[in-house]
Parts: C-alpha cells; structure tokens; sequence
C-alpha cells in the first residue's frame, strides 16, 4: 500500500483501501471520515457534489468497520466510498437530471447500479453534478451553476459525467458511477486525468432512472483513479464474463487521429503520436487507419435520436417546463418535427453503422484515438471557443466518442501525460461489443497515472 499520512487517506484507491483494511492497518470509518474531510475542503472551489448523506456514509462505514474486525466483508468493495452522478436513482435524495423540472424530485428507489454497490458494501457519500438531462460538453445548470477542474477550477471537466470525474481526482471518492451517451465518462476523465469506462450496452444492468433519451447509446459508466479500481466495480455490477479478458499476443489497433477537417490540438496529437509509439516499444501491431465512421453524420444523428427522447421528456412534463434551458427547447422542438418513418430511418442508420464498425472489426482488435481534441476550456463556456486557431463548437471536442455510443461499443479512457500547462491529456481505446475486460486489461498497461492536481484548495 501507498505509504501516506493519516490526513490524506483521501489519495487512496479503492484496491489500497481493501488492501489495508484486510491487513487492519486501517477501517471504513477512517477512511469514509477522511473522504468527508476532503469534500468539505475541496467541493466550495470545484462545485463536483452537489448533495450528501454524511451521516449515512458514517452509519454504513460503522457496520463496514464490524465486518471487516470480524473477517466477513460482503467483498472487495466493502467499505469503499463512491458518489453517482446526479441523473442516477439514489433513495431519499433529489434526482435533479441538473433541470429545473426534476428540482424537487426524490426518488423511493436506488438505481439498480447504486444497489448492487451497497449491497457489496460500498459506501455512498454524494451525487454529482451534470448538466441539463446529461445532454452536454460541459458541466453547468441552472440549480448548481458550473463544476470545475481539479487541475484549474476555472477550467471545465468536460461533460456530462464532469462532476464524477472532478470528485474522483479531487479525492472525493475512488470510485464513481456516471453515464456514457456521447462520450459522457471518456471526456470528462481524460480532462481530469483519470480512467472512465463506457461499457457495452447491457453489460451493467440498470433500472429504476429516468427514461432513456437516446435509444441505447447510454450506458452506465465507471470513473476511477486505476484501470485496477474500475475493473473492482465492474466485477460488482457486470454480467460479462471475464474468462477471456487478456487478449491473445498478437493484438491489432487501428490508430485515428485526423477525422475530416476537425482540428485537433497540437499538444494532444503529439501525446496521441507517444500514445502509438508506446503499443509499437510493446510489440503491439499498430497501423494508421480511416475512421469506419463520418464523425458529422454520427453527430447529426445523435442529435436527431437524442432530439426525439427530448421532446418525449417535454411533452411528459405536461407544461411544467418552467426553467428548461434554451438548449433543451430547441432540442424538443427538433424532436417533435420528426415523424415515425424518420425516427425509424434513423435507427436504419444506427444499424448500418453497427454492421459497419463490426465488418472493421474483422481486421482489427482495437480502435485508439485521443480521448478529446481539446484540452479543458473555461467552465464558463459550453466548449472549447477555438482549438489552433480554428472556431470551435460545442461538439467539436467529442469528435472520437460518439460513434462508439452509436455502435453499441466499449471504450475507456485513460491518462496518458500532460500539457506543457500541466493539464491532463487522454488516450481512448474502443473494442469489439462485450470486450470491457479486455479493454481493461489493454488499457493497463498503457495508463500513465498522473500526480495529484497541484491547485491548492
């Protein structure tokens, strides 16, 4: 374990906190208290968590503590604190979806996901910040205003998982839960410089949540400080089985970087270029390849898709929108424009990119791209304003993400270095549908952790 001073047992990963709660040279209630500690501390610069059950996490890090001092924990989660994203099911606490419209709304029942993690004995301490309906680059809404990143607070962690990501390297927690639609845990981990799991769809079961606003492209996501952190939680909450989860000797990656005419940033394509020498110094077969995708048309029907989940969200409020944004509005009434027979030529396109990414995966194992094409930005702006010299929008830093959401893949990103400002940088690795072990296994060894963020709070 760490060697590290009682006051900042915060740094810890999850797999350290189990290691030394079995050695007892440490219990929950210490951990869970330090943990606090360093909310109470951190969160007023950061604005990552945005409610808490302190005497909850106290009151289940005690009975932690007992199963630990007795030799029986429920697992190796045991103990473990963690915070869900604001648009996931925790009982007895508001489930904003960062909307005015769901400001008061409390949920009876945990999300499937949060109740297997306290069934494991993980320890819930606080729900994190996203933007409006999860549907953002960015972390900012108009009950909690913006989240900051732990490496500059006046800079974004990205969107729409950017608290989880921001509590998670801030030393909130180890372990988050958050949601992938768009690249929605990938982004906001590679801006903060942790690891953020986008995994298949229905490889972590999830019910009792808002409805789903973009077909299946959203899955359950995991932020963590490790590769080794977030393959503990999904051990807890996955149904794949992990039997073949180290790939075979002979792994191939198609190696994306330019997509069309979109800029990307000097610093990030140098990293992405260090990013393919390290798989070749590991004898790993990596070759330059086209994008099996068209990164505009993948945008504009995600927006189409997720537009129509929206308009359904508007009309089930039966006018009660009074402080949607702007943006959500216009989504709606883009939504509403469609009629059935476009809807279902829209999801023709979502299969014929499906079919297209497997016959790309006949020839390769792995895709690998930078994580985003922008470092962070301002958290005032909803994304980056240029990226070299080049007007960017609000979309232009997720040019990598999305297609993996369209086509039903894995993904993770990882921290692989910094700018020359020292803010992080991240590599994305997607794989074949059902392949998140193997991704995590690859991505471990190729995760560059950084230090922790050097901002004095």
């Amino acid at each position: 374990m760490t060697k590290i001073s009682h006051g900042e047992l915060w740094r810890l990963t999850a797999g350290e906190l189990t290691a030394a709660y079995r050695d007892k040279h440490l219990d929950p209630v210490e951990a869970v208290r330090a943990c606090l500690a360093r909310l109470g501390r951190v969160n007023e610069a950061l604005n990552a968590v945005v409610a808490s059950d302190c005497d909850g996490a106290l009151k289940a890090a005690e009975a932690s503590r007992i199963r630990w001092a007795r030799g029986v924990p429920l697992g190796r989660l045991d103990g473990i604190p963690f915070t869900v994203k604001d648009n996931l099911f925790v009982r007895g606490l508001t489930a904003t979806w960062g909307s005015l419209a769901y400001e008061d709304f409390v949920p009876d029942d945990d999300a499937l996901p949060v109740r297997k993690l306290r069934e494991a004995g993980a320890i819930f301490v606080g729900k994190t910040n996203t933007p409006e309906f999860a549907l953002a680059s960015h972390t900012d809404n108009l009950i909690f205003g913006s989240t900051g990143n732990p490496w500059a607070p006046e800079l974004s962690p990205g969107g729409s998982s950017g608290g989880a990501a921001a509590a998670v390297m801030a030393g909130i927690a180890p372990i988050a839960l958050g949601t992938d639609a768009g690249g929605s845990t990938r982004r906001p981990s590679g801006h903060c410089g942790c690891v953020g799991l986008r995994t298949s769809i229905g490889a972590i079961p999830h019910r009792h949540c808002f409805p789903p606003l973009a077909a299946d492209f959203q899955t359950v996501g995991l932020l963590a400080r490790s590769t080794a952190d977030a393959r503990l939680a999904l051990d807890c909450l996955g149904i794949l089985p992990d039997a073949a989860s180290e790939p075979g000797n002979d792994v191939s990656f198609a190696a994306i970087c330019e997509i069309g005419n979109h800029p990307v940033d000097i610093e990030v394509a140098s990293s992405f270029r260090t990013f393919v020498k390290t798989l070749r110094d590991l004898d790993m077969t990596v070759a330059k390849a086209e994008p099996p995708f068209d990164s505009d048309a993948v945008g504009e029907l995600f927006l189409d898709i997720a537009s129509a989940g929206v308009a359904r969200v508007v009309e089930d409020l039966n006018g009660r929108t009074r402080g949607l944004t702007d943006a959500i509005m216009k989504m709606a009434a883009r939504g509403q424009k469609q009629d059935a027979a476009s809807y279902a030529r829209n999801l023709d396109k979502v299969t014929e990119l499906r079919w297209r990414v497997t016959d790309f995966f006949e020839e390769w194992d792995f895709i690998v791209t930078p994580t985003s094409a922008a470092l962070p930005w301002p958290h005032s702006e909803p994304g980056p304003v240029e990226i070299i010299g080049n007007p960017a929008g609000a979309r232009a830093s997720a040019i990598y993400t999305t297609f993996a959401n369209i086509g039903g893949l894995p993904g993770i990103s990882i921290p692989f270095g910094q700018s020359r400002a020292g803010l992080p940088i991240g590599m994305q690795i997607v794989g074949k549908p059902g392949s998140d072990y193997q991704l995590l296994h690859v991505a471990a060894q190729l995760e560059l952790p950084l230090e922790w963020p050097s901002v004095s709070f």
